[in-house]
């Protein structure tokens, strides 16, 4: 039997906000749920272009993003993110369901921190946020 894992808030504290960026609807409301059983306060965007008009206003803690999306793929919604300043330190995950090496190596050169290949269990998912978030 599994033993739920804690969230990750304490009185006091803010919530750790996670954008989630990924065009299908199904894919992005799972993630949610795992997520915000942990604490987490979640905002979504449907593609790269509605993240980055989310950014403009939202400060996050962490972005999951697909790769492979309408409007603006992950790819070039990554490389604008890094181009700003401040988004510099946020931990990127590129959610995808290519599981190719080379797929890999390419999130990687463009920003992201990490990579996660679809489908994925809850607990891998949770594994890989809680590890990239800082702890305080």
């Amino acid at each position: 039997m599994n033993t739920p894992m804690p969230p990750v808030t304490t009185p006091g504290k803010r919530q750790p906000t996670i954008l989630i960026i990924e065009n299908e609807v199904s894919n992005r409301l799972l993630i949610e749920r795992v997520l915000s059983t942990r604490g987490y306060r979640c905002i979504s965007a449907s593609n790269g272009q509605e993240a980055l008009n989310i950014l403009d206003s939202e400060y996050v803690d962490l972005i999951l993003t697909d790769l492979s999306m309408p409007v603006l793929d992950g790819y070039r919604t990554t490389q604008l993110i890094r181009e700003r300043p401040a988004m510099a330190h946020v931990p990127i995950v590129a959610v995808t369901a290519y599981a190719l090496n080379d797929e890999n190596e390419a999130a990687m050169q463009i920003g992201c921190n990490e990579y996660l290949t679809k489908p994925f269990k809850p607990r891998q998912l949770l594994e890989v946020v809680d590890r990239l978030l800082p702890q305080g």
